[in-house]
Formats: C-alpha cells, structure tokens, sequence
C-alpha cells in the first residue's frame, strides 16, 4: 500500500482513469482482490499505528529518524545512478549522503537540501526500464500495492541492499525495520481519504502507479535543461 501512496502523493492522477485505458493487466481480477485486502489491512492496522506514532512522536524527533532512514539509502541510489549512466545525479547524490552524514549528524539533519542538493530516489525497478526492460502485466503486491513484473524483479537488489544496511536480525534491527514502514507510512497520511473518494480505486492506483513509474525513467532520459513541468506536459499529451 505504500508504493500506492506514493504514486498518488505525485499528483500524476487528478481523478479516476477511464477503462479504456485497461490494458497490460491479464491479471485484473486477482489484482482487485489483493488491492481490496491491501487497503482493509491498510485501515485496520497500518493507519492507527501511523496516527498513534505521529502523536507520540514530537515532530523533530519524526524529521529526525526519517531523514536517517533515507540517508542510509543514498548509496543506493548512487548504485543506480551509476548503473543508469547518469554520472552528474551519482556525484549529486554521493555529495548529498556525505553532507548529510557530516554536517548533519549522521543524516538526522537534512542539510544539503539547503546546500542546492535535492533528495532523489532511485531503484532497480527504474534502471531496468532505462535499460529498455518491458514492464510486463501490472501486478498488485500484497502489502505493498500496485507493480509490475520488472518492478518485481527490481524488488530484489532493493532488499538485498536493505539486509546489508542491517544483515543481522536482531530485536533492534527488527525495530528499526518496523520503524522504517511507520515512517513512510506516516508520511502519506490522509491520502486513503483521497483513494476512498475515487470512482474506481482500483484504477486509480493503478494509472497513478503507472504514470509515476513512467515519470521516474523518463527524468533519467530527457535532456538535462528539460523541466519537470515540461516533462509531465509531455506525458500528459502522449
């Protein structure tokens, strides 16, 4: 459910996509039967978790842990970067991990977006589509949301990274892996009020999944000058 939250929180989706556009998904029926069960379990215990820690949790503490959390995964995204041939985004990006964890105290501070260094977010489910992989038919992952077999696949460096970050399974690895998805999840509270309001949630996930994906590797493709606003023109007209 998270990877829906995200997709949504882009803003790519205004309303719910028509079913013209249903194509690709030989696998709908199973798909709306674990979207279901993703949004239920999603509003019985992810949501009331997130509000309980938010509540909690004073707001510093909170930016604090999540711009830890995301510090340690600014390798990774220079991995990607490097894989993907954008040589400038990996220099960005490993400038903006050793600011973080120098200047901000080991990432809890998130000084270099002050310093003209953005936070970006890359994955292998995105170098693939650089390469030139197929999508392959749209997948809905319990717990995690929308996919697609090359987002699949890409699944399995991303957690691989994620157990040499923390290899043991200890019970402070395991907190901090809990912790982890509460954050994230926290971070998009109140957009199940927006899915809920949807003609379709089902569709509407599932275009704003595919259009963010799309947006991610295209960034990775256009010209360097070429703006975001253009960008997203762009894929709106096509």
């Amino acid at each position: 459910m998270l990877f829906a939250m995200i997709s949504v929180s882009l803003g790519l989706t205004t309303g719910c996509a028509s079913s013209g556009s249903v194509d690709n998904d030989p696998f709908e029926g199973m798909n709306r039967k674990v979207s279901a069960f993703n949004q239920k379990s999603d509003e019985v215990f992810l949501v009331p978790i997130a509000q309980g820690y938010k509540k909690v949790l004073p707001q510093p503490v909170r930016n604090g842990i999540h711009n830890l959390i995301l510090n340690l995964r600014e390798p990774y995204n220079v991995l990607n970067d490097l894989l993907q041939g954008q040589f400038r985004l990996a220099a960005q990006d490993t400038g903006r991990f050793l600011v973080n964890s120098i200047l901000g105290c080991f990432g809890l501070n998130d000084v270099a977006s002050y310093m003209d260094l953005p936070r970006r977010r890359e994955d292998f489910g995105q170098t693939l589509g650089v390469w030139g992989v197929p999508t392959g038919p749209h997948l809905v992952i319990p717990f995690l949301g929308p996919s697609n077999i090359r987002d699949l696949v890409g699944l399995v460096p991303d957690y691989s990274y994620g157990s040499l970050v923390s290899p043991s399974s200890s019970p402070e690895n395991t907190v901090a892996w809990a912790t982890g998805i509460v954050d994230a999840r926290v971070q998009f509270l109140g957009l199940e009020e927006v899915i809920a309001l949807q003609p379709d949630s089902y569709l509407f996930l599932r275009e704003s999944y595919r259009q963010q994906r799309q947006s991610q590797i295209l960034n990775n493709q256009v010209a360097e000058d070429q703006s975001d606003d253009a960008l997203l023109d762009e894929l709106y007209e096509n």
